[in-house]
């Protein structure tokens, strides 16, 4: 075989190794702290929490570390609801702090993300296979060049790819199969919701060039882009905490996704909060 073609058919081995084999499975029971009843259901953006905190019974408004939160009981089980705020390094900094503040068996995170996958309409939601981040690594002239994360156990690699627990997504395959969708209007058409398992990437990145879009279709064959699930799924992974993602797509993603975020994603938002209202029954 000429150097050429097994260099090329190297390259393509190394790849399906990276997206299936170094796609790290999360924990399905924490590893690091006798977990209490709760579950702590996390949005990014206000508009993401009002249908699980609508939900509640017994609620309270409370504050832990002046970061507001909703407690309370969702179908009789204890939950915690709070707001991340946006991207990765608030999305860090809320999950550990609730995380080692209120112990949960699992960590839910629902809400809304870019469609990069161009068959997503407004509102279908993905439950996330796999996390990634997608700005971690050098931004060269000829595109990203990717690398594993360095972690603080004596810098140990880590690679960017974060599943959650396979026992979790079963779970969820359950709540697939018996969900009644709703309908919903968006851009000049009334359809029913679809959900489906799927990829979700990550960044600190709010709008995005053409070129990146294409990067996270064909290297991450990606569903959705947003700010916070790659965080989420590294922090849990890290911390040994169960967790599940729940993303609805809002606007096509774009360079400048103002508007049309701005329009469409309350209808995202509440497609991915009433899945996951479903989807608790499972959990």
């Amino acid at each position: 075989m000429p150097v050429m073609k097994l260099g090329r058919l190297l390259l393509v081995l190394a790849l399906l190794c990276y997206r299936s084999v170094f796609a790290a499975e999360g924990v399905d029971h924490p590893t690091y702290y006798t977990p209490t009843d709760t579950i702590l259901i996390l949005g990014a953006v206000p508009q993401e929490i009002p249908p699980f905190v609508a939900a509640m019974t017994d609620r309270e408004k409370k504050s832990l570390w002046g970061i507001p939160y909703w407690q309370g009981k969702i179908d009789g089980k204890p939950v915690v609801v709070a707001i991340t705020g946006i991207g990765k390094v608030f999305t860090g900094m809320t999950s550990t702090l609730f995380i080692t503040q209120f112990k949960p068996r699992l960590v839910l995170m629902s809400g809304t993300g870019a469609r990069i996958n161009k068959k997503l309409r407004t509102g279908d939601v993905i439950v996330a296979n796999v996390v990634y981040e997608h700005d971690y690594g050098s931004l060269t002239r000829k595109g990203m060049v990717y690398r594993p994360m360095n972690g603080p156990d004596d810098g140990n690699e880590v690679q960017n790819a974060f599943s959650p627990p396979d026992a979790l997504l079963k779970l969820a395959d359950k709540a697939i199969a018996t969900y009644q969708a709703p309908k919903v209007t968006a851009n000049g058409s009334t359809y029913t919701v679809k959900v489906r398992r799927g990829v979700v990437a990550s960044s600190d990145l709010f709008g995005v060039t053409e070129r990146r879009i294409r990067l996270l279709r064909t290297r991450f064959h990606d569903d959705i882009m947003e700010m916070e699930s790659g965080p989420l799924g590294h922090v849990c992974q890290t911390l040994g905490v169960p967790y599940l993602v729940v993303r609805a797509g809002s606007n096509v993603a774009q360079e400048a996704p103002n508007n049309d975020y701005l329009r469409l994603g309350p209808i995202a938002a509440r497609s991915a909060a009433e899945f996951s209202l479903h989807l608790l029954t499972y959990l």
